[in-house]
């Protein structure tokens, strides 16, 4: 290989690539090899503006698979619009870092098959850990965990990394039978009570353009979109076959 590059084998069996730099053919070719070798999905991710960079990865054999808009969100504005949410009977909300690890793992793993870009995603003990306690932007009190207190049931998840930069809402969900309840709206309210007491004003996220709930809880919460992402990806078995 040319061109130094970063991959991450995630738990839906794609495999992250990044150059240390821009993405130069050189860099898409070693990543397009990557893939090849390992005989994985190869993903690759740029900004909509980086129209030469999305030349190079096209001509790599890349082809564009999902768009997403990157938002900015006021806590303020956020916490305002929220201001009402309450959550359903029996429900109530605790920390990741007080339930049981193995069960919000599977939940999470369940929960992601509903967002575009992380279907097939089943995360195993230890990459769980690894990506979750072991980040260091990980925050026990941005990372919240509804349960259904009767039956004990874990429900829902929010959670927030504690970014140097400005934090970011890495993830919401609840099962698709607690959902129009009102739990998302108290797990990011609550999230974001957390981040403000630590002086950050704005948290930044995340949404396929596809994903129209998404959009319209963000939109509730006063996002204003600062950016779009483009994804890319490179499967092997789209090579044409080669003879001689």
């Amino acid at each position: 290989m040319n061109a130094p590059i970063s991959d991450l084998l995630r738990p839906d069996g794609r495999l992250l690539v990044r150059p240390t730099g821009e993405w130069t053919p050189d860099a898409a070719a070693d990543a397009a090899e990557l893939a090849r070798g390992r005989r994985v999905p190869a993903l690759a991710h740029i900004h909509e503006q980086d129209k030469a960079e999305h030349a190079v990865l096209t001509a790599a054999g890349f082809v564009e698979s999902r768009r997403q808009a990157v938002v900015a969100i006021s806590i303020e504005s956020a916490l305002e619009a929220l201001g009402h949410a309450a959550l359903p009977a029996g429900v109530e909300l605790r920390s990741a870092a007080d339930v049981d690890e193995d069960r919000l793992r599977l939940l999470d793993n369940e929960l992601r098959q509903d967002v575009p870009g992380t279907s097939g995603w089943r995360s195993t003990p230890e990459e769980f850990r690894d990506q979750s306690f072991n980040d260091p932007e990980f925050d026990p009190r941005t990372y919240l965990v509804a349960v259904d207190a009767p039956s004990d049931e874990y429900v829902g998840i929010v959670r927030v990394w504690m970014k140097r930069t400005r934090p970011r809402l890495g993830f919401v969900g609840v099962r698709r039978e607690r959902r129009r309840q009102g739990i998302a709206a108290v797990l990011i309210a609550h999230a974001l009570r957390a981040v403000e007491t630590t002086g950050a004003t704005e948290v930044t996220t995340e949404y396929d353009l596809t994903n129209d709930a998404s959009r319209t809880l963000l939109e509730r919460l006063g996002a204003r979109r600062i950016g779009t992402e483009i994804e890319l990806v490179y499967e092997p078995e789209r090579e044409p076959s080669r003879v001689g």
